[in-house]
């Protein structure tokens, strides 16, 4: 079971028709800097997964002294990643990689651990299946170092594409899409970009983080205003900050976890989290 189309080719036109750009020019700043605040004290070895064209990669070469490995299905995206950080690929500090999951398992060497691993803005819904979903996490899982962690974030099902939403259940009964799974649009110079999204509920953005062999440490909210406001306007920034601090988690617009690898005793006897009793925003 496949999209009824190339991600790949489809993310080219969205970022090369600069269409993500102005929907997204820079990153959410309270995302930004908890990344931040995870990278160790003498920089560290960073993997952002999914990285478009640098919106956080980017920062996080200027802010710290992280070094960053950047993976993009889209050619698009990467050349224009290396082209704005040419300097710090030259330096080592950055290497672009374009392609997915198994190009990077075979662009990383074994004992190329990292100490962060991210999945920005909904990185992970974008992943066409669940089994590859799941592929995806496990072995990110499994090129952590000791301590290392994991910040993913996902769309909040209740917040997104209600009447995209209502249109896939037809697909998903007749076994072309998986529950939660929808297809939809954005319009960049009168080309039409179609894309995949996997819309979470709470539990299930826990469920699967934790049978992936996680320890979830954090869940809050991504945002709770669009996005595409937030990184756009400051004020509705910090409307959205405050909002964050004093709406139910289930509100947000998209959720965001930090977790780390689980011991081999917690994943065998762990039962399973319950997002509303232990965990906060």
């Amino acid at each position: 079971m496949r999209p009824p189309f190339s991600v790949a080719e489809n993310y080219d036109q969205y970022f090369a028709s600069q269409l993500y750009d102005q929907r997204y020019p820079g990153p959410n700043p309270s995302s930004l800097a908890l990344i931040a605040r995870e990278i160790p004290g003498r920089g560290g070895r960073i993997l952002d997964f999914g990285c478009g064209n640098g919106r956080y990669t980017v920062p996080l070469l200027e802010r710290t002294d992280a070094t960053v490995i950047a993976c993009d299905i889209s050619r698009a995206a990467i050349d224009e990643l290396s082209l704005r950080c040419a300097r710090h690929v030259e330096m080592g500090r950055l290497r672009p990689v374009l392609g997915d999951l198994s190009v990077l398992v075979h662009t990383i060497g074994r004992d190329e651990g990292f100490d962060l691993v991210i999945l920005m803005f909904g990185v992970l819904g974008h992943i066409f299946s669940r089994a590859l979903r799941q592929e995806t996490l496990a072995t990110l899982r499994g090129m952590l170092r000791p301590g290392g962690r994991i910040i993913v974030t996902v769309p909040n099902a209740a917040r997104r594409f209600f009447k995209r939403q209502a249109m896939a259940r037809r697909l998903a009964r007749e076994g072309h899409l998986e529950p939660g799974d929808i297809f939809y649009e954005r319009i960049a110079d009168n080309t039409v970009v179609k894309m995949y999204y996997h819309l979470y509920v709470l539990e299930e953005f826990v469920r699967e983080l934790e049978q992936q062999g996680f320890r979830l440490i954090r869940v809050g909210a991504e945002s709770v205003l669009p996005e595409s406001s937030v990184v756009r306007s400051t004020p509705l920034y910090w409307i959205d900050r405050l909002l964050a601090a004093i709406m139910p988690l289930r509100c947000a617009y998209g959720f965001l976890a930090v977790a780390e690898v689980a011991s081999e005793p917690e994943r065998l006897t762990r039962p399973p989290h319950a997002p509303d009793s232990g965990l906060s925003g």
